[in-house]
């Protein structure tokens, strides 16, 4: 993803070369149109994929037309028949579009070869069709993940904050609290006992339905309170490429905030006695829930 993003860096640069500034938040199209959104989209912007961001939003569909988002021109296309022997890389078949201000946006696993107007025309408007979704590259079942970006994509977006709304009517789950010793884990219950020798990892499972149960999406903010005292809080509208990580606007990178594919509450160094934890968080559409969680520990010596 870093060499994709210094290649349009400067393709985007020379061709905007006008400096042209923010004119406010710009409107964007859905790429796929005609269908029950709501039902899917399977993964939203910033989730965990084990050792990285989910840097995008996917929806379920195949064969179904892609659209470009806006306004712009054809920056970048990749597909299989451009190198039939090499690999296939985990993104698939890929168009990337210019926008004007800098906007970048990015459609990834489609299915078939380059069509007319990607092959042909530079320019392109909001609507027009870029291919069709497919499962190429590595994926799990037929879908297009897209990508928005900003500052010739230096700065990637939730794509969601930019759309048009869709309905979601559940607020998100804060499920299990676990803390970690090696490669074990334990389930910690509201009022639990346990024996502590030193700080340990604890996470918590947090998962958005959207409109069903079996949507399983990530969240758009958390915050963490420790003892009363507010630990640690993410939000995950947008990445920006600092160094040599992606991070939050708020400073956090991928190891700060996910742990074993969970979210990570943090290192925590339990007190004799009560501990109590809560946790707040909000989804992309708005939705708030809360939990509290009280473990009474007993330390033991041996840690720190």
């Amino acid at each position: 993803m870093r060499r994709i993003v210094v290649i349009f860096a400067l393709l985007a640069s020379f061709i905007f070369a006008d400096g042209q500034k923010s004119e406010g938040k710009p409107e964007f199209v859905w790429p796929i149109q005609g269908l029950e959104l709501s039902s899917l989209i399977t993964s939203t912007f910033g989730e965990s994929r084990k050792d990285h961001f989910h840097n995008g939003l996917d929806i379920s569909s195949v064969l179904q037309p892609v659209r470009s988002m806006g306004d712009g021109f054809i920056l970048y296309s990749r597909y299989a028949e451009d190198n039939p022997f090499e690999e296939e890389r985990g993104s698939g078949n890929i168009v990337w579009v210019a926008h004007k201000n800098g906007y970048v946006s990015g459609y990834y696993h489609l299915g078939g070869t380059r069509n007319e107007l990607v092959k042909n025309q530079t320019q392109v408007k909001a609507g027009d069709s870029l291919g069709i979704s497919g499962n190429t590259g590595h994926s799990t079942g037929g879908h297009l993940h897209f990508v928005l970006g900003k500052d010739y994509g230096k700065t990637l977006l939730d794509p969601l904050s930019y759309l048009p709304p869709v309905e979601d009517t559940m607020p998100p789950q804060i499920a299990n609290l676990f803390i970690h010793v090696g490669e074990n884990y334990t389930n910690l219950n509201d009022g639990d006992n346990i024996n502590v020798s030193k700080a340990f990892p604890l996470t918590v499972s947090i998962i958005d339905g959207g409109i069903k149960n079996s949507q399983r999406r990530g969240i758009k903010d958390v915050k963490y309170l420790f003892n009363g005292e507010v630990y640690k809080k993410a939000n995950f509208e947008s990445l920006q490429f600092d160094g040599s990580k992606w991070k939050t606007k708020d400073g956090l990178s991928f190891d700060d905030l996910f742990f074993k594919d969970r979210y990570l509450v943090g290192v925590l160094n339990l007190k004799a006695g009560e501990n109590t934890i809560k946790v707040q968080t909000k989804d992309f559409f708005g939705h708030e829930s809360e939990r509290n969680f009280s473990i009474n520990i007993t330390r033991i010596s041996g840690g720190n």
